[in-house]
């Protein structure tokens, strides 16, 4: 236990130990109407936590947490008044039915890649027909809702007749739930959520499914998010369809959430316990000065004030006193082992690693990769090149699982590849680069390795290689700069570092020349070098003539889609074919 609470994230614990005194005070001074509000505060305060999971930790907006608040609500009620099963049972059985929802809404936006806004149209969506649908069922009491048990009767029926006992429980419920996200976020895990919230495509490059992390976050939001459903429901006593799956409720999720500082654990927190006592105290006021709802034009200022002056939220803007989004927690090195890549090229020195047997792509009419073969041997440094338009990177895109061939057969080390996804292709051994530098913009440059690093290892292993490999990047210096902070070389560097840390026996490597000084070039060409000393074959595509033939064992040149040479420099450099079509007369 003593080492759980070790990593739970300091500002958490300081969250927990906020609201434990919070409602300390309020349980033994305050009187039942404070009492209630709190416990109205703290449900607001969960929802948040809970929202923030998919929406700020992983990046994928919610429009519809309303819906799975209701089917917490309504679920807990149904079998505690019909099939009077405890609600104690009863909303952890909804929120289990909430999680298989979340993993049926969530299923084909994930797994098809679609766009973040049809994902939140899609939840939307979800909670109208809910809202809609659970009105015209009479079994769950239609438009006229339904009716919790009556106060008092026993500690099962989970109907207190003091507000204290209420507010005891929902501060036990966000405690235990602010401690379950921290320490996720603390963990392996913690890290594939951020980098999928930064860059699904370069996630996936070094190993990580998005599709999966995405699902287990929605489901672990629907699932916390149906328990407050369930509270509220019970704390109530009676519910209907406006009150439980009402886009209002979505609303002030958002709106707190994003006030505070979304993506950020803290930020959930912050949001509602500030705006929502104001808006009580604005409520009161009003309402006694003939104001009526006006209250609520408080939330939308405080929005538009964070939106202009402060985008990160409350977070960002006291970052200046030391408040963080939540640290990553990065294993202790103490213990772990560093090894080196494999020296493939011992074993079937010569052999072929990758096979392109016949590939095409065609985007509608347009053929960008045409009947293009090659081997790429193991422990060579294999070139693409070809003027612009060649279809050098489509050729990438396919080898590394980012597009799928119209035709034609990818090889891998034996194994077929063509219809593998990014994340089962790195899983065999084949890492990337891209030709747009793909950064991780929230994340550390030691985070970003570090993070690939437990694709494939565990704990302390994971970061002996991540700053083994750091070093031999030139990277050390910049180890705890944001990635955003980077020059375009060093950009570059953590790329080809990243890519390494997947322990990968092939990379591909897209164009890392581009933009760089001469200097900073030949750094790179190096580089590149030593990672084929290191044992890793290495296919790259470049336009600096003179870095590839100078670098490369082979090279193909590609020209509109297909292959019009391949062979070593020499021979390559004296084509009548690549001459005309790419290095022309000068040459």
């Amino acid at each position: 236990m003593t080492g759980l609470a070790r990593r739970i994230d300091d500002q958490t614990w300081t969250c927990i130990a906020l609201i434990a005194v919070l409602s300390a005070l309020s349980v033994a001074f305050a009187e039942a109407y404070t009492i209630t509000v709190m416990v109205s505060l703290l449900i607001w305060i969960y929802l948040c936590v809970s929202w923030n999971i998919i929406g700020g930790l992983v990046g994928q907006v919610s429009f519809g947490q309303a819906a799975f608040f209701g089917i917490g609500g309504y679920a807990t009620l149904y079998l505690a008044t019909v099939l009077n099963i405890s609600p104690w049972f009863g909303m952890f059985a909804a929120a289990f039915i909430a999680a298989a929802a979340a993993y049926v809404v969530g299923y084909l936006p994930f797994r098809k890649g679609l766009s973040p806004l049809i994902f939140a149209l899609l939840t939307l969506a979800f909670a109208y027909i809910l809202e809609f649908g659970v009105g015209g069922i009479r079994a769950l009491g239609g438009t006229n809702g339904l009716y919790a048990k009556a106060v008092g009767e026993t500690f099962w029926d989970f109907r207190f007749d003091d507000p204290a006992n209420f507010l005891i429980v929902m501060a036990v419920m966000l405690c235990v739930l602010m401690a379950v996200v921290s320490l996720i976020y603390g963990s392996r895990r913690g890290f594939f959520w951020r980098a999928v919230h930064d860059n699904e495509a370069a996630a996936a490059a070094m190993g990580v499914n998005p599709f999966v992390i995405k699902q287990e976050a929605f489901a672990l939001s629907a699932f916390a998010t149906a328990l407050a459903g369930g509270f509220n429901a019970q704390f109530i006593g009676f519910i209907d369809p406006p009150s439980m799956f009402g886009i209002e409720i979505t609303i002030y999720i958002l709106l707190f959430t994003v006030v505070g500082g979304a993506g950020s654990l803290l930020g959930p927190v912050l949001g509602p316990l500030i705006l929502f006592p104001i808006g009580e105290v604005l409520r009161i006021y009003l309402q006694d000065h003939g104001g009526g709802a006006l209250h609520h034009m408080v939330y939308g200022v405080a929005l538009v004030v964070v939106i202009l002056l402060l985008p990160g939220g409350i977070v960002s803007g006291l970052a200046r006193f030391g408040l963080t989004r939540g640290r990553l927690r990065i294993p202790d090195a103490t213990g772990g082992k560093a090894t080196t890549s494999p020296d493939v090229r011992s074993a079937n020195s010569g052999a072929p690693i990758l096979a392109v047997q016949g590939v095409s792509k065609v985007f509608g009419g347009l053929i960008a990769v045409n009947n293009v073969s090659f081997d790429v041997r193991r422990g060579e440094i294999f070139g693409v090149i070809g003027p612009n338009g060649a279809g050098k990177t489509t050729l990438f895109s396919m080898l590394g699982g980012f597009a799928r061939p119209s035709s034609g057969k990818i090889m891998f080390d034996g194994q077929e590849i063509q219809s593998l996804a990014p994340y089962d292709v790195s899983h065999l051994g084949v890492a990337r680069t891209f030709q747009i530098v793909q950064a991780f913009q929230s994340l550390t440059v030691r985070e970003v390795v570090v993070a690939a690093a437990l694709v494939q290892y565990r704990g302390a292993d994971a970061t002996v290689l991540a700053d083994v490999i750091i070093e031999r990047m030139s990277l050390a210096a910049k180890r705890d700069a944001a990635c955003a902070d980077l020059t375009l070389a060093e950009q570059r560097r953590l790329e080809i570092a990243r890519a390494l840390a997947t322990k990968p026996k092939l990379i591909l490597l897209d164009e890392i020349l581009g933009g760089l000084t001469p200097r900073e070039a030949d750094e790179a060409i190096k580089g590149v070098r030593a990672i084929r000393d290191e044992g890793v074959t290495v296919l790259i595509i470049e336009h600096m003539v003179r870095a590839v033939m100078s670098l490369c064992d082979r090279i193909a040149v590609l020209d509109a889609g297909e292959k019009i040479s391949l062979g070593t420099p020499g021979e390559v450099g004296n084509d009548p074919r690549v001459i005309e079509a790419y290095l022309g007369n000068v040459a």
